[in-house]
Order: C-alpha cells, then sequence, then structure tokens
C-alpha cells in the first residue's frame, strides 16, 4: 500500500491503565498527538472519529475484550480500514498469545499494523523473523506486566506487616501522617454497637442503621 495513495485509510488505538501512565507522558492527549503527527508524515488518512481510547483499562484483557477494542473490532470489519496505527506495542497487547492471534488476523484482512516507537514499522506475522520479532517484543510487554503485578504485590504485603496504609481508610480506623494506622475509638465504639444489636438482639443490618440516623 503507497503511502497517500489507495488504501491509506487508517484508524488508531490509545489506552491508558492509570493515573500514573497519564503523569508519565502516556497520556490519551499525548498518544493522540503522537499518532496524529504520524498519520500525517505517512500521509494516512486519519480522521477524529477513527481514534478509539480505552481510558483506565488493563493491557492484560485480551484486546478484542475491552470496550475500545470491541469497537476497534467492529470498526474494521466494516472493511474500510487499511492500517491500525499505535504509539507502542504495549498499549494493544500485554500477553503474548493475543498478539500474535490477533496480528495474524489483521494481516489476513490486509490490515497493517503500525507501532510508532518501532519507527512505525508494520508487523508482518507472515515471515519467520516477523513472527519472532513480534513474539518477542510482546513477550517483554508480558513480563513487565508481571514484574508490574508482583511489585504491586509485595508493596502491599509490606505495609500490610508494616500496619501502614494500603488502601483508602476504612471505617474505624484513621490515617496518621507517616501512613500508618491508627483505631478511631468513636467510631470503634458504633461498630461495637452495630455488632452488638444484630447479634444479640436480632436486629437487621437495616433496623441498625436506621437507629443510628
Amino acid at each position: 500500500m503507497a503511502d497517500g495513495g489507495a488504501g491509506n485509510r487508517a484508524i488508531a488505538y490509545v489506552r491508558v491503565s492509570t493515573s500514573k501512565q497519564a503523569d508519565d507522558g502516556n497520556s490519551i492527549s499525548s498518544q493522540v498527538n503522537r499518532i496524529r503527527e504520524y498519520a500525517k508524515l505517512r500521509r494516512l488518512k486519519l480522521l477524529s472519529r477513527d481514534i478509539v481510547t480505552d481510558d483506565g483499562v488493563s493491557g492484560g484483557i485480551p484486546l478484542w475484550d475491552r470496550d475500545g477494542g470491541a469497537l476497534l473490532l467492529d470498526r474494521i470489519d466494516t472493511g474500510k480500514f487499511d492500517h491500525i496505527i499505535a504509539v507502542k506495542l504495549d498499549r494493544l497487547f500485554r500477553i503474548v498469545g493475543d498478539a500474535l492471534e490477533t496480528i495474524d488476523y489483521l494481516h489476513s484482512e490486509d490490515i497493517g499494523v503500525h507501532i510508532i516507537d518501532l519507527n512505525g514499522q508494520a508487523l508482518d506475522t507472515s515471515s519467520s523473523m516477523g513472527r519472532f520479532f513480534i513474539t518477542m517484543m510482546a513477550a517483554l510487554a508480558e513480563m513487565e506486566r508481571g514484574l508490574i503485578s508482583e511489585r504491586t504485590q509485595e508493596g502491599m504485603a509490606y505495609l500490610k506487616d508494616n500496619h501502614l496504609q494500603f488502601t483508602h481508610a476504612i471505617y474505624g480506623w484513621n490515617v496518621k501522617a507517616d501512613g500508618s494506622i491508627v483505631p478511631n475509638w468513636k467510631e470503634q465504639a458504633l461498630i461495637d454497637y452495630m455488632w452488638w444489636q444484630m447479634t444479640k438482639n436480632g436486629m437487621s443490618a437495616t433496623s441498625v442503621a436506621r437507629s443510628l440516623n
């Protein structure tokens, strides 16, 4: 497909999973701007309505199972598009199997997948080297996802073991400036009251709630 000629209609996909990613320069707007610049450079026709977003969605979810991913598939199935553009491979995939299966499907539909951070190189699964390269890139993205999950679990375990805040403050407890949690005795007394009424007096949770209002 020649740039700027027939078959130059593109659709784009952008995704962020957390607010931290947005702060790290991977925001929706940042990705959209880079994609627009790339499409212009490659003379690909990209309309605003053809930029699909998934905001706050984990890359561990297979592409077509995401809300934006499902919309992307619906748009592709219209037969109007020849190219998909994303900033990074991990915006599309963080699971090797999902990456290979999806790109195989897109290749069978004569749709090129352009990853800007790979110099816009269209991913090709038809050759052994192409599949090897995609497998390695997707494997790295999957490994990074696993490491993030492990670090998160280790961090939460550390906070819990050291009696530090690892979630939003819950009723009956206060969070000190250093992150440690201490009982809120007024709220603890109400918890005891609710427990007593429900276990000893047989009151329902609704009745107890009404008695406190």
